[in-house]
């Protein structure tokens, strides 16, 4: 026996599909919900197998689909297979297929994710890279940013700069521009609505560079919804050759199980093709950065590229000794180490300009360029 739950948002089929699940002997209707949320509610209870949906109806989108899919929850649309495809459906049927369609699906079990499996074209998408680092403010952004800059100059490679730290994004401000619209919820809001809005959302910084700006308070972090992130990436990959993805600190998955401020980060980090790791060159830095490295490697990311940052020699350590002991307790050396350069970006800062455009052949730019030149041979475009 299949259990069906029925969401039909007020649609006209469901006077029409209602009485068919009811006299099917194989199946039985558990739930004619009046809502999204009642179905959520019910899904996550175990008590139904097949969920009955109309594909536009307020509510269901992307993250609902995420949701009933983690639940073990097969979901059927009813309608449009464009609509269905939008909000990540992949069975979509007209109001007479329904029991047909419940009755094959009812033991098949969901993805994952719920979501479906798009075909990949090979050779067609960008590469994301990812940057984090650990608690302190090492510099994420800041390499982030620099990084960016360094793919897009002096080539025909298009790279977009993702600020998807949800404790509060910055790289708008960095850059001058105004933060009271974030870039990436109204990009998120829409691709959970099944719209591929995303490219309306970059904003130009420099030649081949764009911007897809943050969350400019930490309170915003539910509107960036990972369901609709890896949406909004998948769409972003399609369109540069590169994406650069800024993320927040915290590891920490929910315990409750459910939605939390670090899923995006966690999401983001499982998505990258290539890692990078800033730490300070410090005692109190690098003591966050081995701690840092070891948890990635349980995320099952254990090659990243480490990057050093704010060397300075008031710390009494050379860079050698640093990168030594960096590579002795992790297992990874370094890839490069950045000089603390903080006239330069205090200049970036306050003139809303990118460090290379203040100067282009600082100590830190110019070994930015390095690291740019080490990603593009990892990070094929």
């Amino acid at each position: 026996m299949t259990t069906v739950a029925v969401c039909a948002g007020g649609a006209a089929w469901e006077l029409e599909v209602l009485p068919q699940v009811t006299r099917a002997t194989d199946l039985e209707l558990v739930r004619r919900c009046v809502d999204v949320a009642e179905l959520l509610a019910l899904a996550a209870t175990g008590g139904v197998a097949v969920a009955v949906v109309d594909a536009g109806a307020i509510g269901i989108d992307l993250d609902a689909v995420r949701q009933l899919g983690r639940s073990g929850v097969v979901v059927v649309g009813v309608g449009t297979p464009e609509r269905a495809a939008a909000v990540g459906i992949e069975h979509a049927v007209r109001p007479d297929g329904v029991v047909e369609a419940v009755r094959r699906l009812g033991g098949s079990g969901a993805d994952a994710d719920g979501s479906i499996d798009e075909e990949v074209l090979e050779g067609e998408d960008g590469r994301l890279v990812v940057v984090w680092g650990p608690s302190g403010s090492p510099g994420r952004s800041t390499v982030a940013l620099s990084l960016a800059a360094a793919l897009a100059a002096g080539s025909e490679r298009s790279v977009v700069l993702v600020d998807a730290d949800t404790y509060g994004g910055s790289q708008g401000q960095a850059l001058g521009l105004l933060d009271d619209v974030s870039g990436l919820a109204a990009a998120c809001r829409a691709a959970n609505q099944g719209h591929d809005e995303v490219r309306d959302h970059l904003v130009a910084v420099a030649p081949g560079l764009h911007l897809l700006s943050g969350v400019p308070t930490a309170q915003m972090w539910r509107q960036v919804r990972p369901a609709a992130l890896e949406r909004v990436v998948d769409r972003l990959v399609r369109l540069a050759d590169v994406v650069v993805a800024d993320v927040g600190f915290c590891l920490e998955a929910p315990e409750s199980g459910g939605r939390g401020r670090n899923d995006v980060t966690l999401a983001m980090l499982q998505r990258a093709d290539e890692v990078v790791v800033v730490g300070r060159a410090d005692p109190v830095g690098l003591g966050r950065l081995v701690r840092g490295v070891h948890e990635l490697a349980e995320l099952g990311r254990r090659d990243p590229v480490i990057v050093l940052n704010r060397s300075r020699r008031t710390v009494g350590w050379s860079e050698t000794e640093v990168v030594q002991t960096v590579t002795r307790l992790t297992g990874v050396a370094p890839a490069l180490v950045l000089p603390d350069d903080a006239s330069l970006h205090d200049a970036a800062l306050m003139s809303g300009r990118l460090p290379r455009e203040v100067a282009a052949q600082s100590p830190f730019v110019v070994t930015m360029e390095g690291l740019a030149g080490r990603l593009v041979g990892l990070v094929t475009v």
